[in-house]
C-alpha cells in the first residue's frame, strides 16, 4: 500500500501515480487515490472521456478511431514506436476482430490513420518542401512496416482529403482567441519565440486538430498527455457548433490514454522525452538505425556513478530509462532483469539493452528498406486510403455545410 499525502499539489499526487503506474505494474496492480481530490466540475466532466485502458472501449456501439503523426523527421524513433504505435496495432487489431461478428458493413468499427503534413507546414520555417514531400513518403513506409495493415485501416496523407481544411475555417469562425490562447503549447512557443515568428497556423493548430477528428465523426483517439488538452478543446468545439446551429451531429470524441503506455526519455537525459527535434543523434534511436548505430547509441548513453542496476526514475532516471526500453524491447518484466544485473557492470546491462532493441528494430528495418526499394507500393497504399477517407470526409462536410447554409 502507497499512502500519499493530499495536502501535495493535485500534480504532484498524479506524477507519484504515474511513476507507479506506468513502471511498477509488472507485477501489481495500478493504484489509484484512497480519498477524492477536489476538482472542479469541468475537470470531472473530462474525466467522463479519458479511458486509460484500450480494453475499456465499448463495442456495443459503432467505435471510430482518427490519429496520426508530423512528418516532421523521415523516421519513426523508439520513443513514437512504444509510445504511439503499438497502441495503434492492438487497436488496428482489436476492431478488425471485433468486425468478425458484426454483419451489417454499415455497423462496423473502423481506424483512420493519418500523416498529418498540413500540422507540420507551421515548422516549415526548419522544413524545405522537398524534405516535406519525401518525409511524407517515409514515414507511410516506417507506418507499413510497423505492421500498418491497410487492409483493416484508412491509411492515407491529410492534405489529400480537402476536407480538412474547409472544416477548419468553419471551426475558426465560432472558436474564441481566447481559448487558442489558453494552449499550454502554444504558450510555451510564445515564450520560446518573438511574437513576429509566430504564424496564425500555430495558433489554430488546435482547430485544425479538432476538424481532423470531427470530420469523421470519431467516436476515440489515442493521443500522448501532451494532446490532452487539444482534444478537451475539440469536445468544446463540437458543443459550441452543436449550440449555435442547434443540431448534435458530432460525437464527443473520447480520449485513448493508457496508462500502460510506454513513456521513452532521451538517452542523453532521462528526464526529458525522446524526440526527434533534439539536435543530438545520439539522444534516439530511430527505426532506421542499423545494429552499429544503436551498439553505439546504447553505449553513449547516460547513465550515472552509482554501482549495480537498479530501478528508482526519480533518483536514476538515466538507468530507468534503459531498464524500460530493455523490458519493452525482451518482454522480460523490470524486476526480472534488475535482478539479472543488479551485480553487474553497466556496459554488460547496456549490452543486454543493446542486443534486445536490435532483435525488435531489425526487422522493422528491413521491411522499411523493402519499401523505400518499392515506393509505388507506398504511393498506392496512400492514394488508396485517401479515397475512402474523402467518401467518408465529402459526406460528413456536406451535412455540415447544410447546417451551417453553404452551398456545396
Amino acid at each position: 500500500m502507497i499512502h500519499i499525502l493530499y495536502n501535495n499539489s493535485r500534480n504532484k499526487i498524479k506524477k507519484c501515480l504515474n511513476y507507479y503506474n506506468k513502471y511498477y505494474t509488472t507485477t501489481t496492480s495500478p493504484i489509484t487515490p484512497t480519498s477524492t481530490i477536489n476538482n472542479n466540475s469541468t475537470n470531472n466532466t473530462e474525466a467522463n472521456f479519458i479511458l486509460t485502458s484500450l480494453d475499456e472501449i465499448d463495442f456495443k456501439k459503432n467505435v471510430r478511431v482518427f490519429s496520426g503523426m508530423q512528418p516532421t523527421s523521415d523516421a519513426l524513433h523508439l520513443g513514437n514506436y512504444l509510445g504511439a504505435m503499438q497502441n495503434w496495432l492492438k487497436l488496428q487489431d482489436m476492431i478488425c476482430k471485433e468486425n468478425e461478428t458484426v454483419q451489417n458493413e454499415r455497423d462496423k468499427h473502423s481506424v483512420l490513420f493519418s500523416i498529418v503534413d498540413l500540422h507540420s507546414l507551421t515548422s516549415t520555417k526548419s522544413i524545405s518542401p522537398k524534405t516535406l514531400r519525401s518525409n511524407i513518403e517515409s514515414v507511410a513506409t516506417n507506418y507499413l512496416a510497423c505492421g500498418i495493415d491497410p487492409d483493416k485501416v484508412i491509411l492515407f496523407n491529410q492534405s489529400m482529403v480537402p476536407a480538412h481544411s474547409e472544416l477548419t475555417w468553419i471551426f475558426n469562425c465560432i472558436t474564441s482567441i481566447g481559448k487558442l490562447n489558453n494552449m499550454i503549447q502554444f504558450k510555451e512557443k510564445k515564450r520560446s519565440e518573438d511574437n513576429d515568428n509566430i504564424s496564425c497556423g500555430l495558433l489554430s493548430y488546435p482547430v485544425l486538430m479538432a476538424a481532423d477528428i470531427l470530420l469523421y465523426r470519431t467516436t476515440h483517439v489515442p493521443v500522448g498527455e501532451d494532446q490532452r488538452q487539444h482534444l478537451e478543446l475539440t469536445r468544446k468545439i463540437a458543443q459550441i457548433f452543436h449550440n449555435q446551429y442547434k443540431t448534435k451531429i458530432f460525437p464527443t470524441p473520447i480520449t485513448l490514454n493508457p496508462v500502460h503506455s510506454k513513456k521513452i526519455m532521451s538517452l542523453n537525459d532521462g528526464t526529458c522525452k525522446m524526440s526527434k527535434s533534439d539536435p543530438s543523434e545520439f539522444s534516439r534511436i530511430m527505426l532506421t538505425d542499423t545494429d552499429a548505430q544503436i551498439k553505439s547509441k546504447i553505449k553513449k548513453a547516460k547513465t550515472d556513478t552509482i554501482t549495480g542496476i537498479s530501478f528508482d526514475p526519480s533518483t536514476r532516471p538515466d538507468v530507468a530509462n534503459l531498464l524500460v526500453i530493455a523490458s519493452s524491447m525482451s518482454g522480460q518484466p523490470i524486476a526480472d532483469i534488475v535482478n539479472e544485473f543488479s551485480n553487474k557492470p553497466t556496459s554488460v546491462f547496456k549490452e543486454f539493452v543493446s542486443d534486445s532493441v536490435i532483435s525488435h528494430v531489425s526487422p522493422i528495418r528491413e521491411k522499411i528498406d523493402y519499401y523505400k526499394a518499392h515506393p509505388k507500393k507506398v504511393q498506392e497504399v496512400l492514394y488508396k486510403g485517401a479515397e475512402k477517407a474523402n467518401i467518408i470526409a465529402n459526406g460528413n462536410l456536406k451535412k455540415i455545410k447544410d447546417l451551417v447554409g453553404l452551398y456545396h
